[in-house]
């Protein structure tokens, strides 16, 4: 891992428009660009790209710090007041949209906390998400605003999973304890479960351990949402990821987000359902990421109109919680990791479909050294469209990404140090 830089900008804005109908929010603030939480699935490294940075660990490593946010943010909530809609045409505002508020840059800089103390001034609504503890510096200003939640994201209570996935996010216990705190001082807070990742998060024991975790520390609600991989620099880093800790997953991963951003409703749709059985179990509201999706009554009716594909025909790796073993809803993978990679065509070495597996909780057992001893800039060909591939850096809309780096010969390994910045993986089904 590359040292952590700081830079300084300067924002003419900070207060952004969101014009998604179907998020709850109409503004957002993000008082950094980047975050040291590195989490693999972040979206928010795409927005890298935009800078004309990499979406790879310069997104953990490179923190831009928008040093004037709160006097952008009071200069723009001053003209909102004076207009003729008020600040009522604000709406509400999500701080932590694209990075981690408070992540460690927080500590001093203190430009979350700045941004507060303006909106004491100018009160208006607002969500908060992140996954830090140094939200409760922060007790004082949160008793005066029109806090609507505080989201403490948080997918799983498995270690080794939280390590392998967010290398520089706070544990889940003190995520946990953060929850607590903000409920017992009055702060509406719960959890958002997100992202669900397919096969490692999302058993049926690690759910329930979690949501009824979530409950005895006191959140009000859960937000429950699926990996979403909408964006190639994303993509490739996150599968990446899944090579080196999942080996055995790869294929499967390949298949599921070969043609959207999204896992097939065939396959989320149980798993919601039994999520939705789980927060009435647990007495917990059900909050979905959007304020307004179908809950569990509504979801078969919704059919077509949920986000995400429908292959039109059962999925060929549907869910199966097995019994006994927390998060691994792949049950034998260790026993049948070399068919499924076989029949998904993944492009993956011998050595390390060996060496993955889930003997307990998700990844306690799964490989840690990865594919070393090879080239830095192996990679692959992304092929010809005809082809029948899948790039791990594909679009939304499955277009292959373009040709990177050196092309290697059709169906050999992957070669990349541990460390070494993510390839072009190549899947064919």
């Amino acid at each position: 891992m590359n040292p952590v830089r700081y830079e300084k900008i300067t924002a003419k804005q900070v207060l952004n428009p969101v014009k998604t109908p179907a998020m709850p929010f109409e503004h957002s603030i993000n008082p950094y660009r980047g975050c040291q939480h590195g989490c693999s699935f972040c979206y928010a490294r795409a927005m890298h790209a935009f800078l004309g940075l990499n979406g790879d660990d310069t997104f953990q490593t490179n923190i831009l710090m928008k040093e004037n946010a709160p006097e952008a943010l009071r200069e723009q909530l001053r003209k909102a007041a004076r207009s003729r809609k008020g600040l009522a045409g604000i709406g509400r505002i999500a701080i932590g949209t694209a990075t981690d508020p408070y992540q460690q840059a927080e500590g001093r800089a203190k430009l979350t906390r700045g941004c507060l103390e303006v909106l004491t001034e100018y009160p208006v609504p607002l969500t908060i998400t992140t996954r830090s503890p140094l939200i409760l510096r922060d007790l004082d200003l949160l008793r005066k605003l029109p806090v609507y939640a505080v989201n403490i994201s948080l997918n799983t209570l498995n270690r080794t999973t939280w390590r392998n996935f967010e290398p520089g996010a706070p544990s889940p216990a003190k995520r946990l304890e953060t929850v607590r705190a903000l409920t017992d001082a009055g702060i509406p807070a719960g959890i958002f479960m997100a992202p669900m990742l397919p096969y490692i998060t999302d058993g049926r024991d690690e759910l329930e351990e979690l949501i009824a975790a979530a409950a005895e520390h006191g959140a009000q609600f859960v937000m429950a949402s699926y990996l979403r991989l909408s964006v190639s620099d994303v993509k490739v880093w996150f599968f990446e990821t899944i090579r080196r800790h999942y080996p055995q997953l790869v294929g499967k991963y390949a298949r599921l987000y070969a043609s959207s951003a999204y896992a097939p409703r065939e396959y989320r749709d149980p798993v919601r359902r039994y999520v939705d059985e789980l927060l009435e179990r647990y007495g917990l509201r059900d909050m979905d990421e959007e304020e307004e999706a179908p809950r569990s009554g509504e979801r078969a009716a919704a059919g077509a109109a949920a986000s995400g594909r429908s292959s039109g025909k059962p999925l060929e790796i549907p869910w199966q919680p097995p019994a006994g073993s927390p998060g691994n809803a792949c049950g034998g993978c260790l026993a049948t990791s070399a068919s499924a990679a076989a029949g998904a065509g993944a492009v993956v070495g011998a050595d390390a479909a060996a060496d993955g597996g889930f003997t307990g909780a998700a990844g306690d057992s799964a490989s840690r050294r990865g594919l070393a001893g090879g080239s830095r800039k192996a990679r692959q060909s992304a092929g010809t469209p005809g082809a029948a591939q899948a790039v791990a850096g594909a679009t939304a809309d499955g277009t292959a990404a373009a040709e990177a780096g050196t092309p290697a010969e059709a169906g050999t390994p992957l070669a990349l140090e541990p460390d070494s910045p993510p390839a072009q993986l190549v899947f064919s089904f």
